[in-house]
């Protein structure tokens, strides 16, 4: 009789869809209340570096079991270059994770967290894996995007299971990438993220829940340090911040021999001199100028990078490739005039950088990044250099009015660049004398002030000087400058060695001293 009554029961196929979701039900709840088989274990290896690969495929993924004993190549503070501040500070922290007891007999302890923040592409994912590289200890690397889903509860979880993996496997690293994204500051004003609040409160108790001597380091990058929780930088959290800066010169030659030594590359190539015209370039943009050089030399069957491929992959990664567009030759005739005046300025001004090379070709975006107005490594400069540094900024609108008469929509950059140059020196460094605009807070959603206005004033006065002492300097130099862009018309492209031999046999002496009276300004 009970074998009739389930037969009729199961047969029914509302009663078996019921069964059915019971059943899933019941198997998600265990599952909720032990999460560790639902995620697996990770395993720990110190034979190499575990690395996940952060983002999408980040094991800590609540249904989705994955091993982070991936590998790739280890990486060493050798394998770093042009960040040697940052390295210091690494190698304490080194020292303690490898030696700990020599730090703990003392009752010094492991900074909780270190904040590594800069521009993108300066290296800090690249310090984290080489601090893990140094100390052999596991290395958890997750991206805090990938923390947060529209599941509440589920970033959180996910805080909780990285923290237990990484104890169990103490000594460690955790590395959470763009830390931003889950710590950024929350507004009292806003009602705010459910799950966002929950996933940073996650982060704030475990930061709080062990000790430095517990043998976990958390590493945070960031390229916007100014958008995290106070809460979260507070000491005992995020007990220090390293700065990772784009590289100077000596760092920046350093950064293109290292990633020139395992490439085959001609004697003739001066790294010393790409570093000097690669100003304000981040470590990444370097690595992928000698990457470009290499692949241009084997596109042109070369069997080694010459110095021709670097010049190439050096105005590609500044400027952009060259576009398939091409120029009148009234058009080509007119910035071969524009290029021409701001080369002969910059050769003969003190002062200046004169640049390794000069293109009239096209460069998509080549407008945004001008070499008239790349970044200065010294850290002092005087007035006269950049009022001379103004000049040549105009010195390409100069020359289109010497030659033709009028201006052109070339100079749009150049004066973008000049026009931020002068304010800076008026209303920033008081070079005109008005120390009474030191400082202000230029808000341009408010009505000038009185001396705000009159240094308005000064600003446009300024950029007319310059304007007219370029003007002035072309004039003298007419025939230098009419051989330079006739020859820059012809070969399109001319080097510094090409510029220097045509300045040298057409310029008058001295002619660019901005010292002289004619030019307006004064010899301090």
């Amino acid at each position: 009789m009970s074998d009739v009554i389930a037969s009729s029961i199961f047969t029914r196929p509302e009663v078996v869809a019921s069964f059915v979701f019971i059943l899933g039900a019941a198997i998600v709840a265990l599952r909720m209340t032990n999460p560790r088989r639902g995620l697996g274990r990770l395993k720990r290896s110190k034979a190499a570096v575990p690395v996940a690969a952060g983002g999408a495929e980040t094991p800590f993924q609540v249904g989705k079991a994955e091993d982070v004993n991936g590998t790739r190549q280890v990486v060493t503070f050798a394998d770093v270059a042009g960040l040697d501040e940052a390295i210091e500070e690494l190698r304490e922290v080194k020292e303690f994770l490898t030696d700990p007891h020599r730090f703990q007999s003392l009752g010094a302890e492991l900074p909780k967290g270190i904040l590594l923040y800069g521009l993108p592409g300066c290296g800090k994912t690249l310090l984290a894996r080489a601090l893990a590289g140094e100390t052999g200890v596991p290395f958890f690397f997750v991206s805090a995007t990938s923390f947060v889903e529209k599941f509440v509860g589920l970033g959180a979880a996910r805080v909780r299971q990285l923290f237990e993996a990484a104890k169990r496997d103490s000594p460690s690293i955790i590395f959470i990438d763009e830390l931003d994204a889950i710590g950024r500051f929350r507004s009292a004003e806003a009602a705010g993220d459910r799950e966002f609040d929950h996933t940073l409160n996650q982060l704030l108790v475990e930061l709080d829940g062990f000790s430095g001597s517990s043998g976990v380091l958390i590493l945070g990058a960031t390229n916007r340090p100014e958008l995290i929780d106070s809460a979260l930088m507070r000491p005992g959290r995020f007990d220090r911040r390293i700065q990772v800066d784009r590289p100077d010169r000596e760092g920046r030659e350093k950064i293109l021999q290292l990633h020139a030594f395992r490439r085959p590359v001609s004697g003739r190539v001066d790294w010393s001199e790409v570093a000097h015209n690669t100003a304000g370039l981040s470590a990444a943009e370097l690595a992928n100028i000698v990457n470009e050089a290499a692949l241009l030399a084997a596109r042109r069957h070369r069997d080694r990078v010459a110095p021709e491929d670097v010049d190439e992959a050096t105005s590609r990664v500044i400027s952009g490739t060259q576009s398939a567009k091409l120029m009148t030759d009234e058009e080509k005739q007119l910035v071969a005039v524009h290029e021409a005046g701001h080369a002969l300025l910059s050769i003969l001004l003190r002062g200046v950088k004169p640049p390794s090379r000069i293109s009239i070709v096209n460069r998509p975006g080549g407008f945004q990044r001008s070499p008239w107005a790349s970044p200065d490594d010294r850290e002092v400069i005087t007035k006269r250099e950049l009022m001379a540094q103004l000049i040549v900024l105009l010195g390409g609108r100069a020359a289109e009015m010497n030659v033709f008469g009028q201006p052109s929509t070339r100079s749009e950059d150049d004066l973008e660049n000049a026009a931020a140059l002068a304010r800076r020196m008026v209303e920033r460094l008081a070079m005109t004398g008005r120390f009474e605009l030191a400082g202000h807070d230029q808000d341009s959603r408010r009505p000038l002030t009185a001396d705000e206005a009159q240094g308005g004033k000064e600003v446009r006065e300024l950029l007319v000087r310059a304007e007219q002492a370029a003007r002035t300097i072309l004039k003298d130099n007419a025939e230098g400058h009419q051989a330079i862009s006739d020859e820059l018309a012809i070969q399109e492209t001319l080097t510094a060695a090409e510029l220097g031999e045509l300045v040298h046999s057409s310029t008058a002496p001295g002619s660019g001293d901005i010292s002289d009276g004619r030019l307006g300004f004064e010899a301090s």
